[in-house]
């Protein structure tokens, strides 16, 4: 069935149910941004892949929006979609197409176990502005989806407090303090990074997030965690039992929720449960709208987490100069997809790692352009010496998670290229060298990055950053460095990346990606200040640099970082590897 036979059928369904357009996210019952594949109808109705996007669809029109990071490809792979550039100048949001598109009375539909309770309401209230009913409880796709793929049932596995620094009950106990806090008698969970890091779990129900399917309930008495039976081996059991956590089957959790006690006050947050979950509680119980306690324990990480991400960044280090040397010197033909086959080679090597934290982007010539590039053999590109390669990877290992993006050039870059990697890399050390008072937030540290770009009359789509789990998710909230203003204040703990860009479409794409860990500083009689500690080594590329656009100061940070780098990587490095790792490192 192609697209086209889809929005046929798709429009008969919303002709039967008396709805003029209907709402796709991409997303599943958790609000993941990663799915499995049994939820990614968005890609199986649009054709498209990326991991951020909405379609609507209407009587007579269907639109696609997704940010800058997949215009490209979202341009290239949807097909009888018309693609909305979210975020581009005179372009429309969904909803404001939808309010201008439809009249008063027209019925919109969505699944509400796919949208957050916090986004439904958002819709709801813009929609009555203008006459336009939300109906939150159409499935229109399910039926439709004949070869939908089943749900996941990967085993689940505890992660041990060796790595995870606190135990399960350790963390209860913080949670139900902050429960007692806002006089909640019950806390629903429905995030699936949340419930891993709660109840220190690890699965593999998606790809490249180890996480497990589940939801959980915590009382002030009880817990309750809502897994599917079989992924909970009888050891694994019998040690949450110990714990004082009763085990339940994935799919009687929505039965439980409206069995709730009428009295009961629910904290819930509502941008991570859905508008199904919401309602269902709603109707009986007292709802406490706050942020999941876990969402600020989970962000910042602990001693021992901190002490292995610190071991992981130099096992993680040597893959990838591992990797870059073989791309370097090594004979033979080679590919993006090869080249990401390679690079996995060399991380397996590496002790605990379990499997890569994200599909790795490789991308030679203009496919480094596209900021979230998938090689597939379509457009698998041979490597030859004439152009830009951007590898953007990371690994998901026992003792972290790592996220490192490198941009090289194969042959004798033009000067523009080399001017342009020499400003992002400006940027990158505006950052690096950050220091903060502890009230900033995360669009202030965004600028710092942006005003090397500006100044010439450039900048990039993207955010500078994104917060990093412990071995759990590489994207992680509540902080980010971006343009958006999000209200978290950075503190010590927390675990971002450090990623500025230029992309010039058609040509090529840079980015230089470390992650930082916000740590203290000092404090003087203007209050106390942070910095930034440096998590990944790898060199950067001293041919791609311009050392007369440089400071003094960012030549001497690119000294000391690539004197550190050195001496950090070379005890673990084969002789040839190190030599050549000694010449890239060379002060400039």
């Amino acid at each position: 069935m192609n697209i086209h036979d889809k929005l046929i059928l798709l429009r008969r369904k919303m002709d039967e149910a008396g709805v003029s357009a209907v709402i796709i996210p991409n997303a599943d019952p958790h609000q993941s941004e990663y799915l499995a594949e049994h939820w990614q109808a968005l890609k199986w109705l649009t054709g498209f892949s990326g991991s951020a996007g909405t379609a609507v669809v209407t009587k007579r029109q269907a639109g696609m929006w997704t940010d800058f990071r997949y215009w490209i490809q979202a341009a290239a792979q949807l097909d009888g979609f018309e693609l909305f550039k979210q975020g581009d100048t005179n372009v429309p949001s969904f909803d404001k197409w939808l309010t201008r598109s439809l009249s008063a009375n027209d019925r919109v539909a969505i699944d509400g176990k796919m949208m957050s309770a916090a986004q439904a309401g958002r819709l709801k209230n813009k929609f009555t502005q203008k006459g336009i009913v939300l109906n939150t409880t159409m499935d229109l796709i399910s039926d439709l989806w004949q070869d939908r793929p089943p749900k996941p049932r990967t085993q689940a596995f505890e992660l041990d407090v060796v790595y995870a620094g606190e135990t399960r009950k350790e963390k209860f106990s913080r949670i139900r303090k902050k429960m007692v806090d806002y006089d909640a008698d019950c806390h629903v969970l429905a995030a699936l990074d949340d419930i891993a890091w709660t109840f220190n779990l690890r699965g593999e129900d998606i790809h490249t997030n180890p996480v497990n399917l589940a939801f959980a309930l915590i009382t002030r008495e009880t817990i309750s965690l809502f897994i599917d039976s079989d992924k909970v081996s009888p050891a694994l059991e019998t040690a949450l039992k110990t714990d004082g956590v009763d085990v339940f089957d994935y799919d009687n959790f929505y039965k439980t929720i409206q069995e709730i006690n009428k009295k009961s006050r629910i904290l819930l947050d509502p941008e991570s449960v859905s508008d199904f979950i919401y309602q269902a509680i709603e109707t009986h119980s007292d709802i406490i709208e706050m942020p999941n306690p876990t969402v600020m324990f989970k962000c910042r990480k602990n001693d021992v987490e901190t002490s292995h991400i610190r071991a992981t960044a130099v096992k993680d280090g040597r893959a990838v100069v591992n990797f870059l040397h073989w791309l370097n010197t090594s004979d033979g033909p080679k590919t993006e997809i090869s080249a990401a086959h390679q690079l996995l080679k060399f991380r397996k090597e590496q002790e605990a790692f379990i499997h890569p934290s994200f599909d790795s982007i490789m991308a030679f010539k203009e496919h480094s352009a596209i900021c979230h590039y998938s090689a597939d053999p379509d457009t698998d590109l041979p490597l030859s010496p004439n152009a830009m390669f951007l590898t953007d990877s990371g690994g998901n290992y026992l003792t972290g998670t790592t996220d490192i993006t490198r941009t090289v050039h194969l042959g004798s870059p033009t000067s523009q290229e080399i001017r342009d990697y020499t400003l992002v890399l400006k940027a990158h050390i505006a950052v690096a060298t950050a220091r903060f008072p502890t009230t900033a937030r995360g669009y202030q540290i965004d600028a710092m990055a942006r005003r090397h770009l500006w100044q010439q009359g450039l900048d990039f789509g993207h955010g500078t950053g994104h917060g990093v789990g412990f071995f759990l998710c590489v994207h992680e909230g509540p902080a980010r460095l971006s343009t958006l203003p999000v209200d978290i204040a950075l503190a010590p703990g927390m675990l971002l990346t450090n990623e500025p860009g230029l992309y010039r479409e058609g040509q090529y794409g840079i980015r230089l990606e470390n992650m930082v860990l916000v740590v203290e500083d000092e404090e003087t009689r203007f209050g106390k200040f942070l910095k930034f500690e440096n998590m990944t080594f790898c060199h950067f590329e001293r041919s791609l640099m311009d050392k007369t656009l440089l400071s003094l100061a960012e030549i001497n940070w690119v000294n000391a970082y690539h004197k550190m780098v050195y001496e950090r990587l070379a005890p673990g490095l084969d002789t040839p590897v190190l030599n050549w790792l000694e010449h890239k490192t060379k002060p400039l």
